[in-house]
């Protein structure tokens, strides 16, 4: 059931309720007894219904989670870009930089080797 925001005008008496969309918007205020503690919508209920993916993301997502374990890492494996030889020297060399001690990097620095 969706919890609603309800709030009584003449005594600003405010509070969460768990209804059922059927019920009553307008009830008898806990504080001042009068019938003027009204439903008010400060966020929307979170009402999911569940029914067709209505877009591509959701029915990919959908096509994803049916899959099997192997059709999954193939799936993984045949989405992943190849590394071209200018990626791979570029992450041969920040690993070699990483891997430096802080003087090794002041060397580097001043010589570029």
């Amino acid at each position: 059931m969706p919890r609603y925001d309800f709030e009584c005008t003449p005594c600003a008496y405010y509070s969460e309720i768990k209804q059922s969309m059927s019920d009553p918007a307008l009830l008898e205020c806990p504080v001042c007894g009068q019938m003027t503690f009204q439903k008010i919508f400060i966020s929307p209920p979170n009402i999911f219904v569940r029914g067709e993916a209505k877009t591509i993301g959701q029915l990919s997502e959908r096509n994803f989670s049916d899959m099997g374990h192997y059709e999954k890492s193939d799936k993984i494996a045949k989405d992943r870009k190849p590394i071209n030889d200018k990626q791979k020297e570029k992450r041969k060399q920040h690993q070699k930089i990483v891997s430096m001690t802080p003087e090794q990097k002041v060397k580097w620095i001043k010589k570029g080797e």
